[in-house]
C-alpha cells in the first residue's frame, strides 16, 4: 500500500516494526515485507508471501516501489522485514534483500521479527543471539497509529472478514427492504406497469425490480429520450442526491441508517449519476469509511457495485489499501464490468499514492 500518513520520527527498530501492521493494516505473518523510502521518509508499504517463487516476488515489490516513485520523490532505499519463525523466513528476505540491492535499491535495514522477538539480520551485533525483546503494542508506534485511528486487524483473513455479507434474519430484511426500494423508485418513475406488479412483500416484484434498475445503465447519457423520461430523470437524480447526503448527515452523527434508508441509498446508486455525486462527497472520513463498510455488508448482490467501490475509494484514500482490495474484490465479484471497481484495482496494483489524486472541486 501506499502512505500518505502524518510525518513522525522513528528512531528505535522497535517503534519502525510497531508501525508496520498499521501501514498494512493487519499483523502480517509468514510474509516479507518491504518499506520503500524517499528521502528517509516511507512512500510505501508492500507485502509478498514467504511461499511465493522468488523471481516473481522480487519482480512484483519492484514493480510496486518504482510506481510509487512516480510523480513524486523517487523510492531510493528500502527496509525489509521477514516474518515467521520457519528459518525460510529469514532466507527469504535477505535474499529479497539482495536482489532489491542489486536493482538499485540501498538497503538500511534487514530484519527478522519472530514471535516476540526481532533480529538484525544484515550483522550479529546490532541484536542479541536470541534477539531483542519485542511488543508491539507497547511501542510508541502503536501509540501514535491507535491516536490516529488507525487499525491493524489480527491477519489478513480478517480484513477479508470485513466485507464478507451479512446473514440470517438480518439479510432476510433486508432484501425485504429491497423489495420495498423497488417499488417505491418504479412509483417515484412513473412506472406504471411495474406499480401494479406484486406487492412490496418477498421476491416477486421482478417487473418493479427490472424498472427500478434501469437507470442505472445509462450513466451519463440519462435523459436523451422524450420528455417524459427526462422529467423521470430528473426526479431519479435529486432522490438520489437527498438520500446520499441524508446518509453522510446521519453517518457524520455517528448513527446507522435503517434497511429502507439502506435499501433506497443502494437502489438509486445504481444509478451513476447518482453514484458519483456519492463519490464526490467520499474521501477521508473516518465515519464515511463505517458509512460505506456498513453498506458493503448489507447491500443485496446485484446492488453491491456502487457501495462496495466507494467503500474502496475511501479506503484506499485513507490510505488502507489492504481493505480498498477487499472491497474492489467484493464489486468485481458482484459485476465484474464494473468501471469504478476496475480503475481502483489499477490503482492498487501501480501503487499509486492516494495524495496524488486531489480533493475534489468545491461546487
Amino acid at each position: 500500500m501506499t502512505t500518505d500518513t502524518p510525518t513522525y520520527t522513528f528512531t528505535e527498530r522497535a517503534d519502525l516494526l510497531g508501525y508496520v501492521p498499521y501501514l498494512l493494516g493487519f499483523h502480517p505473518a509468514d510474509s516479507v515485507v518491504v518499506l520503500g523510502l524517499a528521502d528517509r521518509r516511507i512512500g510505501v508499504a508492500a507485502r509478498a508471501d514467504l511461499g511465493r517463487p522468488r523471481p516473481e516476488t522480487v519482480r512484483r515489490l519492484s514493480r510496486l516501489l518504482t510506481a510509487a516513485g512516480r510523480g513524486s520523490a523517487a523510492i531510493t532505499s528500502v527496509v525489509l522485514v521477514g516474518y515467521g519463525p520457519d528459518p525460510t523466513a529469514a532466507d527469504v528476505t535477505r535474499s529479497v534483500a539482495n536482489a532489491l540491492d542489486a536493482r538499485g535499491y540501498h538497503v538500511r535495514e534487514v530484519l527478522l521479527h519472530a514471535g516476540d522477538r526481532y533480529h538484525c539480520l544484515q550483522c550479529d551485533e546490532c541484536t542479541p543471539p536470541g534477539g531483542a525483546p519485542f511488543d508491539p503494542s507497547t511501542t510508541a508506534a502503536a501509540a501514535i497509529a491507535t491516536y490516529e485511528g488507525l487499525v491493524a486487524q489480527p491477519d489478513r483473513a480478517a480484513v477479508e472478514r470485513l466485507v464478507r455479507p451479512i446473514g440470517g434474519l438480518a439479510a432476510i430484511a433486508m432484501a425485504q427492504a429491497v423489495d420495498r426500494a423497488e417499488q417505491r423508485l418504479a412509483a417515484l418513475l412513473g412506472d406504471d406497469e411495474a406499480e401494479a406488479g406484486p406487492g412490496s412483500g418477498g421476491h416477486g416484484g421482478d417487473d418493479a425490480r427490472s424498472a427500478a434498475r434501469r437507470p442505472s445503465g445509462r450513466g451519463s447519457e440519462a435523459g436523451s429520450g422524450g420528455p417524459d423520461e427526462g422529467v423521470a430523470d430528473g426526479r431519479l437524480v435529486r432522490a438520489g442526491v437527498v438520500a446520499v447526503e441524508d446518509a453522510l448527515r446521519v453517518a457524520e452523527a455517528g448513527g446507522r441508517l435503517d434497511d429502507d434508508e439502506a435499501a433506497w441509498l443502494t437502489v438509486l446508486l445504481l444509478d451513476l449519476r447518482c453514484r458519483d455525486h456519492a463519490w464526490q462527497r467520499t474521501d477521508t472520513e473516518p465515519w464515511q469509511l463505517d458509512l460505506w463498510l456498513d453498506l458493503t455488508r448489507r447491500g443485496e448482490p446485484a446492488l453491491l457495485a456502487p457501495v462496495a467501490s466507494l467503500l474502496a475509494w475511501c479506503a484506499w484514500r485513507s490510505g488502507n489499501g489492504v481493505l480498498a482490495g477487499a472491497a474492489v474484490r467484493r464489486a468485481l465479484l458482484a459485476d465484474p464490468a464494473y468501471t469504478l471497481a476496475h480503475l481502483l484495482s489499477e490503482a492498487l496494483d501501480q501503487a499509486v499514492p492516494p495524495g496524488s489524486i486531489g480533493s475534489w472541486p468545491v461546487p
